[in-house]
């Protein structure tokens, strides 16, 4: 039997919608050892009943990433769960409709926010002490957060989750500076449209969000949506040996959208 890159990887992925779902599916297949981590954490997938004995999911928890106690809980009984924790994936994000920024209420944008990047920002945080102990035992030891273009673009209807995702951004590069020397990689990935449920969802609701959605695809130079098995793949790739020297990097996977 070969090998996949991620033999015996230790990963923690929090997030388990299509994207989340796609990873986790990738990852096992090269061989990785996975806890999946999430809200409303529900895989179905080959993973499930595992025939392999490298790549595996040794756990799913239920995690609700905006209460800062129970990602340091969630963090290290995955690390338990693991025998340690070599790499985390986070693909978590908040659902909301669209609405122009001069529309909305007051407190409107502060669930997005403390979703999308504070909870992030937490998960990375309490991740940190066992990746960087990994990274100073020979470990490839690495951080994939899956924020969005609109990060770099902005997107119509939705300044809460673009202001989030930019924030997410620049944790990014720092906390990747923080730890460049131990090593320890530190990047983002930034899908565009991506053919998921929740995508499918909104594009067929109705108001902004489902105009908006729905219209997505004809502005992107490729002419199509991605996929989340493209996302997954590129995930992956920052995580292996071959991208062992690239750190603090924010990678649109978007057909073109922004270059």
């Amino acid at each position: 039997m070969s090998l996949g890159q991620h033999v015996g990887q230790k990963i923690l992925v929090v997030g388990a919608g299509g994207i989340g779902t796609a990873t986790v599916e990738h990852l096992v297949t090269e061989d990785a050892r996975v806890v999946v981590a999430g809200r409303n954490v529900r895989m179905d997938g080959p993973f499930d009943d595992p025939k392999d004995e490298l790549g595996i999911v040794l756990g799913h928890l239920t995690l609700d990433i905006t209460d800062d106690g129970a990602v340091e809980w969630g963090v290290s009984r995955a690390a338990e769960i693991l025998g340690g924790l070599d790499a985390l994936v986070v693909t978590a994000g908040h659902r909301h409709e669209l609405a122009p920024l001069h529309e909305t209420q007051a407190g409107w944008a502060r669930e997005i926010i403390e979703t999308e990047l504070i909870g992030v920002m937490s998960l990375v945080r309490h991740s940190l002490p066992f990746l960087r102990n990994a990274g100073n035992k020979g470990r490839r030891a690495g951080i994939v957060v899956v924020a969005s273009d609109s990060a770099k673009a902005g997107s119509m209807g939705d300044a809460a989750s673009s202001a989030a995702r930019s924030g997410v951004l620049g944790m990014v590069k720092s906390v990747a500076r923080e730890n460049a020397a131990v090593p320890l990689t530190v990047n983002a990935v930034c899908p565009g449209p991506t053919n998921t449920e929740m995508y499918r969802q909104a594009a067929e609701s109705e108001g902004m969000t489902g105009k908006v959605f729905s219209g997505m695809a004809k502005g992107i130079p490729a002419r199509r949506l991605g996929q989340p098995e493209e996302i997954a793949a590129t995930v992956a790739f920052l995580l292996s040996e071959g991208s062992a020297y690239i750190t603090g990097q924010a990678l649109s996977v978007s057909g073109g959208l922004t270059m």
